[in-house]
């Protein structure tokens, strides 16, 4: 039977409304466990229902997409942190485990 790879690393993807970005990285930065760093940048996300008239004409909606790089075991303490400061935020999260090669 093969096992799984375990990862010790993750990057932790979030993507949200921009309008949200001051929230999401204030909450970010007030983690309690140890000081995350992160970096954000701004995308367009072709896929989501369109709201207003403007996303309708333009055809997107503007959005952030945030990447951290935690230990694997605890994206799950960060994103529970991130939803106990911003319950009703709409955040899009993946989790994508990074490989470490010996050469690095």
């Amino acid at each position: 039977m093969n096992s799984m790879p375990i990862f010790e690393h993750c990057l932790f993807r979030l993507q949200f409304d921009s309008e949200l970005y001051d929230n999401v990285t204030d909450a970010l930065l007030s983690y309690p466990q140890r000081e995350l760093t992160f970096v954000a940048l701004p995308v367009q996300a072709h896929t989501y229902p369109l709201e207003s008239i403007t996303e309708q004409v333009s055809g997107y909606k503007s959005k952030t997409l945030l990447e951290v790089t935690v230990h694997c075991n605890e994206a799950r303490a960060i994103y529970q942190h991130l939803r106990g400061l911003l319950p009703n935020a709409a955040l899009q999260l993946q989790l994508m485990p990074l490989l470490q090669p010996d050469w690095l």
